[in-house]
């Protein structure tokens, strides 16, 4: 310990506070460790945000799912035991104008106690449930594509319906998953006029429970019962396990990028550390000279190099935590979810450990060449090189 405290005593007097010569060591770092940092700590918010809004993404605790049919009177009650239940079912259909201009839309069905979370919102500011049998409300892409608005008449298989709105807001978007063109979204009575649910169309019905219950032992128990009727379930904490993979893949590729691009930063910083111990050969010649070891000598510059890691490693993942809400509003609209200023303890340890491993790899070269190299052959150096540079060296040399 005698030893570390000297080394350090003589490095703190040494190292300039303006890290004259280390300022590439730490800009590199700064610039690595902060793009982990944020590439970690922006997946890890918006896995928290999927994760805290599950039951509103999925449209409730649990979600019941059959195809080409709906539920009996016995799965029915069965729901209804576990806690209040909303059905949907989705369908592809096609959206015919009053002058024949057609676009296949997602058309989905809802009943009177859509949405159980969340609220259902359109362009107008209106908070709205289900709408009227002869209503329809369609997404904005939709009313762009057929250049419709509120008020204009669309049809869907055999029915007429009044446009009624533009969603703004779908609460359960993302937890629906894929679909093959913009939702159009109508009561089931409506869907009941429109003639599309006959013996062997494709269609899929979706019940949605609100309960204060764990939901995965009801899961379990409904599934137990009825083993052989084809129903899938889901949980709150499985809302959205597409766009759960898209963001935990995406953020694995952007951090072996962001590795790749620190592993290759770690060359200059490798070359910046060479520079800076040779510009510091007289000192370490001095230093030989009056009796320190070779140990001593890594020891002082082991612990300059750590000290401005360090600040370049605090940096970064200062810069990494307030990158993940500036990221949030600039490309918010592509994320599935907003994401706020978080502090992930995982990522920024991560992104810190693999900054001290990059700057450690690459200043153990350096190190151990200055802290070998006999006091002579430092002085040495050091005359030939003051010599070199004028006439007379060069005539003498």
């Amino acid at each position: 310990m005698r030893g570390w405290a000297l080394a350090w005593k003589l490095a703190r007097r040494e190292l300039s506070v303006r890290f004259r010569g280390l300022r590439l060591l730490l800009l590199c770092l700064f610039l690595g460790v902060g793009a982990l940092a944020a590439i970690g700590s922006l997946g890890d918010a918006i896995g928290g945000e999927l994760a805290a809004r599950g039951r509103v993404l999925l449209g409730g605790d649990l979600e019941f799912a059959v195809s080409q049919r709906r539920a009996d009177p016995p799965e029915l009650a069965a729901m209804r035991a576990a806690g209040r239940v909303s059905e949907t079912q989705r369908m592809q259909s096609m959206a015919v104008t009053a002058n024949g201009s057609t676009a296949p839309v997602q058309l989905k069905a809802v009943d009177a106690a859509y949405p159980l979370y969340g609220r259902l919102t359109l362009a107008d500011g209106r908070v709205v449930r289900s709408p009227d049998d002869d209503t329809v409300w369609i997404s904005r892409g939709l009313a762009e594509r057929l250049a419709v608005r509120r008020g204009d008449v669309l049809r869907f298989g055999t029915a007429p319906f009044r446009v009624g709105g533009i969603i703004a807001d779908e609460p359960d978007r993302l937890g629906e998953g894929f679909t093959l063109g913009p939702v159009a979204i109508v009561s089931r009575g409506g869907l009941d006029r429109t003639g599309l649910i006959q013996p062997g169309s494709l269609f899929e019905s979706k019940y949605r429970l609100a309960t204060p219950r764990d939901p995965s032992p009801i899961a379990k128990a409904f599934e137990q019962r009825f083993a052989t009727a084809g129903w899938e379930t889901r949980t709150r904490d499985r809302a959205s396990p597409g766009a759960s993979r898209f963001v935990a893949r995406m953020a694995e590729f952007l951090t072996l990028v962001g590795l790749a691009a620190l592993v290759i930063a770690g060359i200059g910083v490798g070359n910046g550390v060479s520079s800076y111990l040779e510009a510091r050969r007289s000192t370490i010649a001095m230093l030989k000279v009056l009796g320190a070891t070779s140990g001593l000598v890594a020891k002082v510059y082991l612990l300059q190099l750590l000290a401005v890691a360090g600040v370049g490693i605090l940096l970064g993942l200062l810069a990494g935590i307030v990158a993940v809400p500036l990221v949030g509003i600039m490309v918010g609209a592509v994320l599935p979810v907003a994401p706020g200023l978080t502090i992930a303890p995982g990522p920024l340890a991560l992104a810190a450990a693999y900054g001290l491993l990059i700057a450690l790899a690459f200043c153990a070269r350096p190190l151990v060449a200055a802290g070998r190299v006999p006091a002579a052959a430092l002085l040495r150096g050091v005359l030939n090189a003051r010599s070199g540079g004028g006439w007379r060296g060069s005539l003498w040399g």
